[in-house]
């Protein structure tokens, strides 16, 4: 049961809705269920023993006066009152609290995201084209091939792991005469950094 519940049940015994005998039944009813119970009632728990003690003592016949139990009962709803007024605003002051922390942490978050993001895109971008264009060149070179059919292969094979850089690495030596260091760092080393940028960012943002 809820504090709200709880104190349901507490409002129609003082109020006269329910008998002591009943009230008895339906706290123990609840009580049994195991849920969570604010202090107040767990402090009433002992009076309702009581009181149900001295109801099997009496019998059917004998009258129990419920004077301690409803004394107790008084109690125990002023301390749920209390708790709810002391525990309820500070959870929503927090909730808000966390929800804008949790917004602003959210907007810088994703505008840091899609800026590398563009970024290491506008890269890749500009490595493909250029390896593309490198293996539709080393192509076209050794096998005599027009422009369009190599192109056309040129294209595919660009995108095969390894053998698309292999041959851009390969036309940039040997038909355009790059430095063996800036073709390896343009065709392999470029394309692994930008590609383990990009994972790293993505598993810290995880």
């Amino acid at each position: 049961m809820t504090p709200a519940d709880w104190r349901a049940l507490l409002d129609a015994y003082l109020d006269g809705r329910l008998s002591a005998e009943a009230f008895m039944r339906r706290f123990l009813e609840a009580w049994r269920v195991g849920a969570a119970r604010p202090r107040a009632i767990i402090a009433l728990h002992v009076a309702v023993e009581a009181f149900e003690a001295d109801v099997l003592n009496a019998g059917e016949d004998g009258a129990v006066n419920d004077d301690d139990l409803r004394q107790t009962a008084m109690r125990a709803r002023a301390g749920l009152i209390e708790e709810e007024s002391s525990y309820a605003p500070s959870a929503q002051t927090f909730d808000r609290v966390r929800a804008r922390e949790e917004m602003r942490r959210f907007s810088i978050s994703a505008q840091r995201i899609v800026g590398v993001g563009c970024l290491i895109a506008l890269v890749w971008v500009g490595l493909c084209l250029l390896q593309i264009t490198f293996v539709s060149e080393w192509i076209q070179h050794n096998f005599g091939w027009s422009a369009w059919p190599s192109a056309f292969v040129g294209f595919f094979l660009a995108f095969v792991p390894i053998v698309g850089n292999l041959l851009a690495f390969l036309d940039a030596t040997e038909v355009r005469d790059w430095p063996v260091w800036l073709a390896a760092l343009v065709f392999f080393a470029a394309p692994a950094l930008t590609l383990l940028s990009g994972w790293s960012r993505w598993r810290r943002q995880r």
